[in-house]
C-alpha cells in the first residue's frame, strides 16, 4: 500500500528482456560497425524510450470519481462505483482501504466493485491504487490516490450475535401480566361496547355499573424495559465491543426494547435513543477512544457497560 501521492516505477518482464536485447545489439553494432545492428539498436531504444515515458505520463492523469452507499456494515460486500475519467489508455485500480478484486478499466468508463471494509469507522475518502503499463507493457508506474466520497460513508461494526441479561427479560412490564388483567401497570387506553366473544376479565365494570351498558377495556400495549448501552472502544477489545452493542441493540429492537446508547465521538460524549439500526450503526461507526457518559437514561433502564469501562459487565 502505498502512502498518498506516493508513485512507483517498474520494468516488467518483457521491459527487461528488451532491455537486454538492445544492449546486445547495441554491443553487436559497436563490435562490426554494421550499420543495421545501429539502427535497429536506435529503434529498441526509442521503443524502450516511450515504454518508460508514456505510463509515467499517463499515470499522473489518472482522474477518479466514486460513489458509495450512506451505509455499509464491516466484512459485508457492498457496491463501489467507480469512474475513470482520464487517461485514454487501460489501468488498474484496487482500492487499498478497502477489501475487493482488481479490476482493469479503460476510460472514459465506469463500473460497480464489490467491496467490503475489514473494520467499522467512517469514510470520507478511499484510497486507490491505480497502475499504467500502456502502451507496450514495458514499464508499469504505479500511484496512490485518495478519492473524496460525495458523501461520508458510515460503515458499523458487524453484529455479534448476543442475549438480552435474564435481568432484563424478567423485568418485562407486559410478559408477566395476562393481557386483560387488572394489576399493576395496566393503563386502559379507551373503552368500547361489549360484543359476543369478548372475555369477561376485560369489562370495566365501574364505568358499566355508571352507564349501565357492558364497556370493554382496550388497553395500551405493554411497555418493554428501557435498555442503555454505554460503548466504550478503547483498549483491545473496543471493536469487539463495538460488535457486541450491535448485536444486543439488534436483538432489543427485535423484542420491542427502547434502546440509549451512549458512546464518544469526534464531537464529545453523546447520550441519546436510538430509532433504528442503521442510526445504532452509525453511531457506532463514528464512536471513538474515550470513557463514555453514564447518562441520561429513563428512570429503571437497565444499564449495561461494554469495552474498556473500568467495571465493564457483560450479560
Amino acid at each position: 500500500m502505498f502512502r498518498p501521492g506516493d508513485s512507483r516505477y517498474l520494468p516488467t518482464r518483457g521491459g527487461v528482456a528488451l532491455a537486454l536485447l538492445g544492449l546486445g545489439i547495441f554491443g553487436a553494432a559497436q563490435t562490426t560497425g554494421a550499420g543495421w545492428l545501429t539502427v535497429l539498436s536506435s529503434i529498441v531504444a526509442g521503443t524502450i524510450a516511450v515504454g518508460v515515458i508514456w505510463p509515467i505520463i499517463l499515470i499522473r492523469t489518472v482522474e477518479l470519481s466514486v460513489t458509495t452507499p450512506a451505509d455499509a456494515v464491516a466484512n459485508r460486500p457492498f457496491p463501489l462505483d467507480v469512474h475513470v475519467e482520464r487517461p485514454t489508455a487501460g489501468v488498474r485500480i484496487e482500492p487499498s482501504d478497502l477489501i475487493a478484486q482488481p479490476v482493469w478499466a479503460q476510460p472514459p468508463s465506469g463500473g460497480v466493485i464489490e467491496a467490503s471494509a475489514g473494520i467499522r469507522g467512517v469514510f470520507d475518502s478511499i484510497g486507490f491504487d491505480v497502475s499504467c503499463s500502456a502502451p507496450f507493457d514495458l514499464f508499469t508506474a504505479r500511484r496512490h490516490i485518495p478519492v473524496e466520497l460525495p458523501q461520508p460513508l458510515y460503515v458499523a461494526p458487524e453484529p455479534i450475535p448476543m442475549q438480552l441479561p435474564d435481568r432484563l427479560l424478567g423485568g418485562s412490564g407486559g410478559d408477566g401480566m395476562s393481557a386483560g388483567g387488572s394489576g399493576p401497570g395496566e393503563t386502559v387506553r379507551s373503552l368500547r361496547e361489549y360484543t359476543p366473544g369478548d372475555a369477561m376479565r376485560m369489562v370495566h365494570w365501574k364505568a358499566s355499573a355508571r352507564r349501565d351498558q357492558l364497556l370493554i377495556k382496550e388497553l395500551e400495549p405493554p411497555q418493554r424495559p428501557h435498555l442503555a448501552i454505554a460503548v466504550d472502544v478503547s483498549g483491545a477489545d473496543g471493536e469487539q465491543a463495538a460488535g457486541r452493542a450491535a448485536g444486543l441493540i439488534r436483538t432489543a429492537r427485535r423484542q420491542g426494547h427502547p434502546v440509549t446508547l451512549l458512546t464518544v465521538e469526534a464531537a464529545g460524549q453523546i447520550a441519546g435513543d436510538v430509532g433504528s439500526m442503521r442510526e445504532a450503526g452509525r453511531r457506532l461507526a463514528a464512536a471513538t477512544r474515550g470513557s463514555p457518559p453514564t447518562g441520561p437514561v429513563p428512570d429503571g433502564a437497565e444499564f449495561i457497560r461494554l469495552g474498556g469501562i473500568p467495571g465493564a459487565e457483560s450479560p
